[in-house]
């Protein structure tokens, strides 16, 4: 399905190179990918929404100067969408520390007495440098008709990690490079990692404000009751969501065509 590459032939164009939406940015961007491919998606359908992606997906999701700059060639007239990051409260407070920490103000159900609580304001600074990289990325995109910044899906439910975070390397290798086991470290509640999601999205809508984008967020219907990934949303492994979430966010990406410029 791949078209295009970019020099070195690391980065790919996914669909149709006159797609009037071009969606790019980091590994969330590839549920829509996943959905694109599907044959109901692919019938019928006209040059719509192409994918700016790794050519070999094995080798990781993009991010390089080459990467963006292949992106900038094909934005001129489309309206590019940038899933940007959207799994810092993954990497980074997954486990619990010891002593264990929350938030002030976290809701009760996930407030721990003997939790060290941890201001919004410090959460939001240690968030703050992975944005940064967008103030260099959004003027080279001058060309296209909009930008809009969209962020990853809501966290996943502990039941679902803990059935499938043995397999996930990223996560084992934290367990090794501490030199313990999985089963020692605790996984931090639905609640507090739902918080830090929050405070995250609130910085990437801030992060388009600022920069004069769109914002999409994770769509509602994807949600529980809860607030948290919906299990039919859910990809096998920790983090990501599946192709089914991929169809839910083309039907926000073509409210997207409607859009007058940023």
């Amino acid at each position: 399905m791949a078209k295009l590459k970019s020099k070195s032939g690391k980065w790919a164009l996914y669909g149709d190179a006159n797609a009037e939406i071009i969606v790019c940015g980091h590994s969330h961007a590839a549920s829509i990918l996943e959905a694109i491919m599907l044959p109901e998606i692919q019938v019928g359908s006209g040059p719509e929404i192409a994918v700016c992606y790794s050519a070999n997906w094995a080798a990781g999701p993009p991010g390089d100067k080459e990467y963006w700059d292949f992106v900038v060639e094909l934005s001129r007239g489309k309206h590019v969408v940038i899933v940007w990051n959207g799994n810092q409260h993954n990497a980074n407070f997954m486990f619990q520390t010891e002593p264990k920490f929350t938030i002030l103000g976290v809701t009760e159900n996930s407030y721990d007495k003997e939790a060290v609580p941890i201001p919004r304001a410090m959460i939001k600074d240690f968030f703050k440098i992975s944005f940064e990289e967008l103030t260099e990325i959004i003027p080279t995109l001058f060309n296209a008709a909009s930008i809009t910044l969209m962020n990853g899906p809501a966290p996943k439910p502990l039941t679902h990690i803990q059935n499938c975070i043995l397999q996930d390397g990223y996560f084992t290798d934290i367990a090794k490079s501490l030199g313990v086991e999985m089963d020692d470290l605790v996984i931090t509640s639905d609640s507090l990692r739902l918080e830090l999601w929050n405070i995250l999205a609130g910085l990437m809508a801030k992060s388009a404000e600022t920069l004069g984008t769109n914002f999409l967020s994770a769509p509602a219907a994807s949600r529980d009751a809860l607030g948290l990934l919906s299990p039919e949303y859910c990809a096998s492994d920790v983090t990501h969501a599946n192709s089914k979430y991929g169809m839910l966010l083309i039907e926000e990406l073509r409210k997207l065509k409607g859009k007058v410029p940023n």
